[in-house]
């Protein structure tokens, strides 16, 4: 009897550890599973990620569909310029960011200037970089008088950066695509900005630079900063990243030459739109590129399939009377007429391809001799055809360069030079009107 019930007990003991065995391995299997599942779909987030490309440099990138507004606050010794957005379908998200805009520019100067007794005044302005592939890059800079000698003053910088599908600030490294040599671009974008600022004329004019002072300690410095993680003052444009070193400095990263490693062209682009409208935008821009064509009263920019449309018209009069603007409606009535003509050809020759380029240059002038002002009126431009293959092959790229070129200074005018290629290059023609009744004149 004993002997059986001590078997039973036996039985029952090894019974239940088998089954805490068996428990235990599915729970560790079951674990397993999970951290297996869980760490599948992290890779293939991962790998996702890691498909953004660099740029195209025979592409094209859009605008936003967005307005962008200036809004100003003034109070006693300050004046603040914002920036607030217009066109997001999440309208949500839209009065985040506008929200945030308003109360960074307002709060700017704070940091360095607690006591505005102690200051003249204090200017706050938004600069909005970026808005193009879902992507909205800000600088808000503020400076301050400190005394009447000019001697003294505060300056500052802040800088905010959207992804707008999620309205999440955008980090340093998602600019650049996951293979991309970070250090290696930060290493010579840093030599070379911070030599730049040594640069002096030396007695033949030449630019020479005066001291290399600490640029191999500034230079590992920056390396040290972004291996923590602590880039963060930084904006950017269609063609340049800018990182804050200091007050007086900025490192500047060229995007076309690193090109490959550019992801902010593609990673934030959806197959639907964000935006409420699809006509605010320029679209089909050349990547690398800025635009300045809504610096223009007048500017129309088209690129399709087989015909492309630049025009750009600046009135500068010194008056805006009721003829001066009767006249540049004609004008532009003009200009309409023959974009309608033009993509009329390139609808029915689809082989062929067409360019519309003009520059429309209108300002005021005197004859002395004559004793009276006058409108004259310079275009500079021309139309061209040619095959579409000419076009992609030969023509295409001089547009692209010529877009690429621009260094400052005065708006591009954004005329094509095509004479080597077309053997027919652009046009100078000057007409001179009366102010008064818009008619055609003889100087």
């Amino acid at each position: 009897m004993f002997k059986t019930i001590k078997a039973r007990v036996i039985f029952v003991i090894v019974f239940c550890l088998i089954c805490i065995a068996i428990t235990t391995g599915a729970i560790i299997y079951k674990n397993i599973e999970i951290d297996e599942t869980e760490g599948a779909k992290k890779e293939e987030a991962r790998l996702q990620e890691d498909t953004v490309k660099g740029v195209n440099l025979k592409g094209t990138y859009n605008q936003n569909d967005l307005s962008i507004s200036e809004k100003r606050a003034t109070k006693e010794k300050i004046e603040i310029t914002f920036c607030q957005i217009d066109g997001l379908k999440d309208a949500d998200m839209q009065n985040k960011i506008n929200k945030e805009l308003e109360v960074v520019a307002i709060n700017s100067y704070k940091e360095q200037i607690s006591d505005l007794d102690k200051v003249l005044n204090v200017f706050v302005n938004t600069t909005n970089y970026s808005n193009f592939a879902n992507v909205l890059s800000f600088s808000v800079d503020y400076t301050s008088k400190i005394d009447d000698n000019g001697d003294g003053f505060y300056q500052g910088h802040k800088f905010l950066n959207y992804d707008l599908t999620t309205g999440e600030k955008i980090t340093f490294d998602k600019l650049f695509t996951s293979n991309a040599p970070i250090e290696e671009i930060l290493r010579k974008s840093s030599y070379y900005s911070l030599v730049q600022r040594n640069l002096q004329n030396n007695l033949s004019g030449d630019m020479v630079v005066s001291n290399y002072g600490d640029v191999e300690d500034d230079v590992a410095l920056i390396i040290d900063k972004y291996k923590k993680g602590k880039i963060t003052e930084f904006y950017f444009s269609p063609t340049e990243i800018f990182i804050q070193y200091d007050n007086d400095t900025l490192i500047t990263i060229n995007m076309q030459e690193y090109s490959d490693y550019i992801a902010i062209y593609n990673r934030y682009l959806t197959n639907e739109s964000i935006y409420e409208k699809n006509d605010i935008g320029n679209k089909n821009l050349y990547t690398l590129a800025e635009d300045y064509r809504k610096t223009y009263q007048y500017s129309d920019y088209e690129k399709e399939s087989n015909y492309f449309i630049d025009v750009n018209m600046l009135v500068v009069t010194g008056k805006e009377d009721i003829a001066v603007e009767t006249f540049k409606q004609q004008k532009i009535n003009q200009i309409k007429k023959e974009i309608e003509n033009i993509k009329h050809l390139a609808y029915q020759n689809s082989d062929n391809f067409y360019i519309l380029n003009y520059n429309i240059y209108v300002f005021a002038a005197d004859d002395s001799g004559l004793g009276q002002t006058y409108l004259q009126c310079t275009t500079k431009g021309n139309t061209y055809e040619m095959t579409v293959h000419d076009f992609e092959e030969n023509v295409e790229p001089i547009i692209i360069k010529t877009n690429r070129e621009y260094s400052g200074g005065d708006i591009p005018e954004y005329i094509y030079d095509f004479t080597d290629i077309l053997k027919v290059g652009p046009q100078n023609i000057d007409e001179y009107f009366n102010p008064e009744t818009g008619e055609k004149i003889v100087i």
